[in-house]
């Protein structure tokens, strides 16, 4: 019985957490044709990074981080519209969302990035 009520109040929260990740004010940007934007945040064990975006037309996508010369890419998408995610740190890093646009226009995109402890 206490493992029971346990795994629903441990699922509880993650739903609660995932719902209000995902309804925060997503911020609007335009990213210039050939440009990148990145969003960066610091990131400490057991902290999770929730995120989301939309984009009028497909851009490359990525979640990375840097150990001295190395690029670490835990998501990597290519030519999509959109995602929506939760990362968990698994050391102490900067993470870096990276939106790029390899097409010949600008593109109107949306995101959201929150950590929860």
């Amino acid at each position: 019985m206490t493992r029971v009520v346990m795994a629903v109040v441990i699922t509880v929260g993650m739903v609660l957490f995932t719902a209000s990740a995902f309804s925060q004010a997503k911020k609007p940007m335009t990213i210039k044709s050939g440009k990148v934007h990145e969003k960066c945040l610091s990131l400490t064990p057991p902290q999770k990074l929730a995120y989301s975006f939309e984009s009028a037309a497909k851009v490359n996508f990525n979640l990375n981080y840097r150990k001295g010369d190395l690029v670490y890419y835990p998501v990597k998408l290519d030519r999509t519209n959109g995602e929506a995610g939760i990362y968990e740190a698994k050391a102490r890093e900067n993470y870096c969302l990276v939106w790029e646009n390899k097409s010949g226009a600008d593109i109107a995109l949306t995101y959201s990035a929150k950590i929860a402890p």
